[in-house]
């Protein structure tokens, strides 16, 4: 088939190749515009422009898709089969929807119609899930909205991350992408409808979200809100004023008598946290502000004094 993609992340990068793998033929690559990231905010590009254009594949980068005449006439152009999306960012409107021969087809990380939006991984880690997914969903003008084209689940284990979770489904991809798109031009597909009633939303993450809330949570939601962060974006908390990021903890199956917040050393190489409602949580792996990641053992070293003086983690700097 004859194949537009429309794709951002280093996620949607690994379906690309997939697809740059077959014999299908990939005409055009829509990714959103090249932005400033990093500490030192350089522009980079996206994962998708960098290997589309490695491989020679015409790239356009619209702020906007709707009422843009010239990537509609672009698309009509192309006379594509298929529109495959993978994480794309932008809605299509109506009239992108119509230009491929068999549609617009999303390759969404959840079990339609749990977790449409922007954040299906995470989300589903941070409220406990026991199993995700990928659906094959047909595009409608909705935000995930359309019918499902196909499925494929996978479980979710105690210590399940985003980045964990995101190698499961880039699996699922690497098994069945490829024959359903087989089965999708041959018109083996049967569509069906998503159930209204077991909807839920996904909300993109936000910064300010990910703050650990050490006196309103208790260490079980603490440690999959941890867990759902990790390793890109990292939930945070505060000590002395200074950012700390933590990517992984474990729930004390012992809880330590310990009020929301307040520190405890064990051994000096354990460092364990209250939470609420009389739980406890080990941290693991931590990253004080400006610094690279390292065990919870070396932050103790590094940082005994301030530990000892502080004796707290704050959900607010303003609270130290």
């Amino acid at each position: 088939m004859k194949i537009v993609f429309a794709g951002t992340s280093k996620f949607s990068c690994f379906h690309l190749e997939l697809l740059l793998k077959s014999e299908h033929e990939i005409s055009l690559v829509l990714t959103q515009p090249d932005r400033k990231s990093g500490r030192g905010k350089k522009i980079m590009s996206s994962p998708v422009k960098v290997l589309a254009l490695k491989n020679k594949i015409e790239v356009l980068q619209p702020d906007s898709i709707k009422n843009n005449n010239f990537i509609s006439s672009r698309l009509m152009e192309q006379s594509p089969d298929i529109m495959l999306v993978v994480a794309y960012g932008l809605i299509l409107p109506k009239e992108i929807l119509q230009i491929p021969k068999l549609g617009c087809i999303n390759v969404h990380a959840s079990l339609l119609p749990r977790w449409r939006g922007a954040s299906p991984i995470e989300r589903c880690i941070q409220e406990g899930d026991k199993e995700s997914g990928i659906t094959f969903m047909r595009m409608d003008e909705g935000l995930d909205s359309g019918t499902i084209l196909d499925q494929f689940s996978c479980l979710l284990n105690s210590s399940e991350t985003s980045g964990s979770l995101k190698n499961k489904l880039k699996e699922i991809s690497r098994a069945k992408l490829i024959k359903f798109l087989k089965d999708l031009s041959q018109g083996r597909i049967k569509e069906k409808k998503q159930d209204s009633s077991l909807v839920t939303y996904a909300k993109k993450i936000s910064s300010e979200k990910n703050e650990i809330k050490w006196e309103k949570y208790d260490a079980t939601f603490i440690d999959r809100k941890i867990r759902s962060l990790s390793p890109k974006y990292g939930a945070y908390t505060f000590l002395d004023k200074r950012r700390i990021k933590i990517f992984m903890a474990k729930v004390d199956s012992h809880p330590l008598n310990l009020v929301p917040g307040k520190l405890k050393m064990v051994r000096n190489k354990e460092l364990h946290v209250g939470c609420s409602k009389n739980s406890s949580i080990e941290i693991v792996t931590i990253q004080p502000e400006g610094k690279k990641s390292m065990l919870s053992n070396e932050f103790i070293k590094g940082n005994k004094k301030k530990l000892l003086e502080i004796k707290k983690f704050s959900s607010l700097a303003l609270e130290n």
